[in-house]
């Protein structure tokens, strides 16, 4: 009878262990597809004039939905403690897009950063969510003054800069690990310094 017990309770701990690692796997690709998408949408706003844009840290998720930078959003406040500016939830986090314009002798430039941040798992999310083949997801013109890093409560490191990006699952350890494994979050950071307009 106690054999039969042990038996139903560890089928009953693997099947849900496999349903908590496909509930992360789902909002990982969901995760992924949000960022996906706002990279899309930011590489089609960028051909606008954006001298009228607001870049208010506060508001900048509401703008950013308003405007198209984001055609999908759900503005929420931040749940990283001591932040006060709206973000887009997301299953296993946030996204914040942040937008800088500047101006050089008539000529005005732009930034636009990303920021991804894990909430759930963070180092484990971290690493998934770097090995998902960025460099061939991103359009090529926004890689050549882009670049990725991660930053979380434990410090900062550059990822990807300049050139070919394909991350393994080895190599996206060695990088999410000294910055995300103890960390409350942590943030994958693309960062996109474009052109003028």
């Amino acid at each position: 009878m106690l054999g039969v017990l042990s038996i139903i309770g560890l089928i009953s701990l693997s099947g849900l262990f496999g349903f908590s690692k496909g509930m992360h796997m789902y909002q990982l690709s969901k995760t992924i597809e949000l960022t996906a998408q706002a990279i899309r949408d930011f590489s089609l706003f960028e051909k606008q004039d954006a001298r009228g844009y607001s870049t208010n840290t506060k508001d900048m998720a509401e703008n950013a939905l308003k405007t198209g930078l984001m055609s999908e959003c759900d503005v929420q406040n931040s749940k990283i403690a001591g932040e006060n500016y709206g973000v887009c939830r997301t299953p296993l986090g946030e996204i914040y897009p942040k937008f800088f314009v500047s101006r050089q002798n008539d000529v005005y430039y732009y930034t636009y950063m990303l920021f991804v941040t894990f909430l759930k798992a963070p180092h484990q999310s971290c690493v998934e969510f770097l090995s998902r083949n960025w460099g061939r997801s991103v359009p090529k013109k926004l890689w050549k003054k882009g670049r990725i890093w991660i930053v979380s409560d434990k410090g900062e490191a550059s990822v990807y800069h300049h050139g070919g990006f394909d991350f393994k699952i080895s190599s996206a350890n060695e990088v999410c690990k000294p910055i995300c494994e103890k960390a409350s979050y942590c943030s994958v950071v693309f960062d996109f310094s474009l052109s003028k307009f």
